[in-house]
């Protein structure tokens, strides 16, 4: 009982606590950057104080709400006094504070006194200058100011990012599959199921503790990365007691109230999963089983593969989306108890018609058209993620904390297709699909922060686990034919089922896939640093490291198809003018009547539908970090251990079992000189890697309805291997404003691509010989009253210009590939040759409004190279606007308007067929040799010439959504 009065009076006084304000910041040498331990904190008139923590951090909390002076001073620096530091009551202020060392001990000290806004300005320009690697990153202050909603929103907001389909990130302009990401220093495993992706829009930005991106290598880093690592911190202990609810809702322009195809799904579909509606029957025997049933036997299994394919209409609701969080501080004395949990639900349709064409090449200088169908797909997707953070602060040196994420998201794709296979036959073709897919993933850590002053040694260590299980539980798809559309005779103008008799595949209806993942990533990682000077002026650091992951997968597929029942009986062939609603009910499988047959159920799985795989990795490293006067030069080496397996059955006598062990030394360095207090010049070099998925490797074969692809994996790929050259100028003018200039160069081996095949519709993964790529990367953050001179008008201080420019040059030497390509080199796979985001953003704290605008555009790019005889297939660029426009209202509620895809550009891939028939003007030729190093921009999409592969049509998005603080 008296614990619990002790809980009691604790929280009690915890909320009482509440209704006064904090203050919170970071000590700092204002030389080099480094953080300051032991700095006396005190709180003019308000007798608070304490002492920055091992990692220069302060907290106090209890003032009550006005304007103060902060005091600091520390043996061997200059005492310095800030002003008009304003405490807001159940706010916390952040005050990041320099310190100048004391040169001369003998002279009179003297007291620098600054303002409150002028200091945090000043901190956090010194902190971006002495970044050890070439990095951009966004912290929870500034984030705070910010309507983003999303991971994927914040990630816009970082130089040199893309973000595509709102939710995977581009890094100069080089695809997902060469960047890496870490939730609070674990890896976060990939969302897809056939890229090596992760999608950003599962995290709730006010939950962002920080995010940064990386884009050179330190020893301390993961080594598999080419573009750049995204680490995403989230919040540990809160600033203050929070409590948060968001709902809001938006339409699309060609989707929202318009009509919507749909089927039964399960009850559960709305949270991201599915009940067991979609399973296969649990009397469904194993492959090997089934294959050696009668055909009665089989017969009987197909009236119990119990679907409803009947596909209805309705309209489309607006799209919604819900979140709570909430947010505890508790002081247990010096110790503290944090916690912050969040759970999410949003739901988003969408409609999208889409033209596809597919072409022969009979010579290199002429195309056929083939084919040509016109799809209509109905998206909902739905996700659903919960957060739970716990923490435990023993004191301002030690911390542990517990971590956990959990989310599901689902996309539910109805396809209705029409068109011809072979456009010179009359014979009209009617298919569809029904395709949901669900991936739930978890992912947690439990680690601790430990500083010992007294040793200058800080310790961290993290243990981590993720599981993933994504799932497809009954992909559906249905093809009826018209022989003649124009016929009279309705033999000939009426619809029948493609249903096979003893046969299978695409080609075919009564289709259905099943397949499971279940993939689970363990480990830990420890770092240790230690700082020492040697003299005056030559400060070291030196820090060592270990990392141990494994990571297992068990996938498995079904491929079961309905068939004609021949055995026994004459097929019922009157079965196949059925509509899909009717076509496969109970009634009509088996024997229908004595002599009369309808439908059985046949197995087309194969034995590579079926996989396992797991690798192993084992780490260590050594970084020094030494400083001298204005040089500093952060080096070291980095060894990995890396053992991955694969094992599938090819045939019904061969398997594959692969084990590739890999040892990598990677060494690395970064040099910085300091030129001035505002400018740095910077020197990095590294070598990375660039591993294959287990997906790539695996036999595994699958059909894409959407896209008409067989993906097939390569057991033969091989790891590539990335040698990184970076130089940049940095140019820091004060206010949080930047203008810099830098010059990249990445040697690949190996590097991997999707390649098309000689077979019709198939692609793989493949090694290249080589790449290179090399670019200029130009970026500006300035506020505008500094680039107009008025000052007159205040308001110019609340609007920032942001630009990031990257123009890369890419090669790729192909000689060791069949392809019909007649030169070796071409641009590599999913390389852009440019980048460009852009944006304006007014923000003003005081009046509570916000708006920005940002674009966003990256050049043409190879979606699947070419084969033997069919050329590559190239994305064209697109022009993204997006606008966000959000008012405060006292500090309580917030009202944001976005607008997505404000030009609505189609997406188009196109078969290039490399004709200079376009006549550029005089700055068009300009341009295309500076972005693409063409002025004839031959990689580019000539409408006259080159051949649409598919057109998809998207409408403008508009969202409005209220959150409320209590």
């Amino acid at each position: 009982m008296r614990t619990i009065l002790v809980f009691l009076f604790t929280l009690l006084s915890s909320i009482a606590v509440a209704q006064n304000g904090s203050i919170k910041g970071t000590l700092i040498d204002a030389k080099n950057a480094t953080t300051l331990v032991g700095v006396n904190v005190i709180i003019k008139g308000a007798n608070k104080s304490t002492i920055s923590d091992g990692e220069g951090k302060f907290v106090i909390t209890g003032l009550a709400p006005g304007t103060y002076e902060v005091e600091f001073s520390m043996i061997g620096y200059l005492p310095k006094q800030v002003s008009e530091v304003v405490i807001n009551a159940n706010e916390v202020t952040n005050l990041d504070v320099t310190l100048e060392e004391q040169k001369n001990t003998l002279e009179e000290v003297v007291i620098t006194k600054t303002r409150a806004k002028a200091e945090s300005v000043k901190s956090l320009l010194t902190q971006q200058k002495n970044n050890a690697s070439v990095s951009d990153g966004i912290s929870a202050e500034t984030i705070k100011k910010t309507p983003d909603r999303t991971t994927s929103d914040v990630l816009k907001r970082i130089s040199g990012a893309s973000v595509q389909d709102n939710k995977f990130v581009v890094i100069r302009g080089l695809n997902d599959r060469y960047n890496v990401a870490f939730l609070n220093g674990a890896p976060l495993p990939s969302s897809e199921s056939d890229r090596k992706a992760f999608s950003f829009d599962i995290f709730p930005s006010n939950l962002l503790d920080n995010l940064v991106i990386t884009k050179t290598a330190t020893p301390d880093l993961p080594s598999d990365f080419a573009g750049g690592v995204v680490q995403i911190n989230t919040k540990s202990v809160p600033d203050r007691n929070f409590q948060t609810l968001s709902i809001g809702s938006g339409f699309n322009t060609i989707t929202t109230f318009q009509e919507q195809r749909t089927y039964q799904g399960s009850g559960t579909d709305w949270l991201g999963y599915d009940n067991g509606v979609r399973a296969f029957p649990s009397t469904l025997p194993s492959t090997e089983v089934f294959n050696v049933l009668t055909f009665q036997e089989k017969a009987e299994l197909a009236k119990t593969f119990e679907y409803d394919w009947g596909i209805q209409s309705q309209k489309f609701a607006p799209n919604y989306n819900f979140q709570y969080s909430i947010g505890r501080s508790i002081k247990l004395g010096e110790k503290t108890l944090g916690m912050i949990f969040s759970v999410s639900n949003t739901k988003t349709n969408n409609f999208n018609d889409v033209e596809r064409f597919d072409y022969d090449n009979p010579d290199p200088t002429s195309t056929l058209l083939v084919s040509s169908f016109k799809d209509n797909n109905y998206t909902q997707q739905v996700l659903t993620a919960g957060l739970a953070n716990v923490s435990f602060k023993f004191n301002e040196n030690h911390t542990v904390f517990f971590k956990n994420i959990y989310s599901i998201n689902s996309t539910d794709l109805v396809v209705e297709r029409r068109g011809q296979r072979d456009v010179n036959d009359t014979r009209f073709l009617l298919a569809d699909v029904r395709w949901f897919t669900s991936n739930k993933i978890y992912s947690g850590q439990l680690g601790g922060d430990h500083t010992f002053q007294n040793k200058k040694i800080k310790l961290s260590w993290n243990a981590f686990l993720s599981d993933i299980q994504r799932s497809i539980p009954n992909l559906r798809r249905n093809i009826y034919s018209i022989a003649d559309p124009n016929s009279s005779d309705p033999t000939q103008n009426s619809p029948r089922a493609e249903i096979a008799f003893n046969n299978g595949g695409p080609d075919y209806g009564g289709g259905m896939f099943f397949s499971e993942t279940n993939e689970d990533i363990k480990g830990g990682k420890l770092d240790l640093s230690k700082k020492f000077n040697l003299g005056k002026d030559l400060i070291n650091e030196v820090k060592i490291g270990g990392m141990y992951q494994t990571r297992a997968r068990d996938f498995f597929a079904r491929q079961m198809q309905y068939n004609a029942l021949t055995l026994g009986g004459s097929f019922d062939s009157s079965l196949l003018s059925l509509p899909n609603e009717q076509i496969f009910n109970v009634a009509n499988m088996g024997v229908i009547s004595p002599g009369v047959n309808g439908f059985t159920i046949a197995d087309f799985t194969k034995f590579t539908d079926a996989y396992t795989a797991g690798s192993d990795l084992k780490a260590a490293y050594v970084m020094f970090d030494n400083r001298y006067k204005f040089i500093r030069f952060v080096w070291g080496v980095r060894f990995e251990e890396y053992t991955q397996r694969i094992n599938a059955r090819l045939t019904e006598l061969d398997f594959l079992a692969l084990e590739d062990v890999q040892d990598k030394l990677l060494p690395s360095a970064n040099l910085i000189l300091s030129l001035s207090s505002k400018q740095n010049l910077r020197f990095s070099y590294s070598k990375t890697l660039n591993r294959p998925e287990f997906r790539e490797l695996a036999p595994f074969g699958f059909y894409d309805f959407t896209n008409q692809f067989f993906t097939q994996g390569n057991p033969d790929l091989k790891p590539g291997e990335i040698t990184n050259f970076d130089i940049r100028y940095e140019f820091y003018p004060g206010k949080n404003q930047l203008l810099s200039v830098s010059y990249f160069r990445k040697n690949f081996i190996n590097p991997i691509e999707i390649q098309q095949q000689v077979n019709n519709k198939t692609i793989t993964y493949v090694n290249a010989n080589a790449a290179v790529n090399s670019g200029i990367e130009l970026e500006f953050r300035a506020m505008l009253s500094s680039l107009l001179n008025f000052p007159g008008l205040p308001f110019l201080e609340d609007i920032t210009v942001f630009s990031n420019l990257a123009v890369i040059n890419s090669e790729v030497d192909i000689s060791n590939l069949n392809t019909a390509n007649i030169d070796t080199k071409r641009p590599l796979q999913g390389q852009s040759p440019y980048v460009v985001n852009a944006g304006i953003q007014y923000l003003n704290n005081d009046n509570g409004w916000s708006v920005s605008t940002n674009l966003n555009r990256t050049g043409n790019r190879i979606a699947f190279t070419e084969s033997e005889v069919r050329p590559a297939i190239w994305e064209k660029g697109r022009t993204f606007i997006d606008m966000q426009i959000s008012k405060t209202i006292k500090k309580k509620m917030e009202i944001k308007l976005n607008i997505q895809n404000l030009l609505a550009q189609d997406l188009i891939f196109y078969q290039n067929n490399y004709k200079n028939s376009v006549r550029y003007g005089t700055l068009e030729t300009l341009a295309n040799q500076i972005f693409t190093g063409d002025y004839h921009y031959q990689d580019g999409f000539n409408a006259k010439e080159d051949d649409v592969i598919w057109r998809t049509r998207f409408g403008q998005s508009f969202s409005l959504t209220f959150t409320y603080n209590f």
